[in-house]
């Protein structure tokens, strides 16, 4: 698990899922699924809050950048920071 910071809300999430590796020159998909990443790739990851019933206010990046930036900390180190693409109820 890691410590998501987003906007002013702070709520510990566990990564789920890895689901795409994409090019930095292209934006495009290079792998799916992938099993790990190094350090600078980009991935799509789908992350769920840990305590059940946590509510947290996000927006999708493209509509509200503010909202829709966050940063990633595990034992208080940055270890990713990333967009909101897609909000799953």
């Amino acid at each position: 698990s890691a410590v998501l910071y987003i906007h002013a809300a702070v709520a510990e999430v566990q990564l789920k899922e890895l689901l795409a590796l994409i090019d930095r020159k292209t934006g495009e998909t290079t792998r799916e699924y992938p099993k790990f990443l190094k350090q600078n790739q980009i991935v799509t990851a789908r992350f769920e809050l840990s305590q059940r019933g946590q509510i947290i206010c996000m927006e999708l990046f493209e509509h509200f950048p503010r909202l829709g930036r966050f940063t990633l900390l595990d034992e208080d180190r940055i270890v990713a920071v990333g967009k909101v693409l897609q909000i799953v109820g």
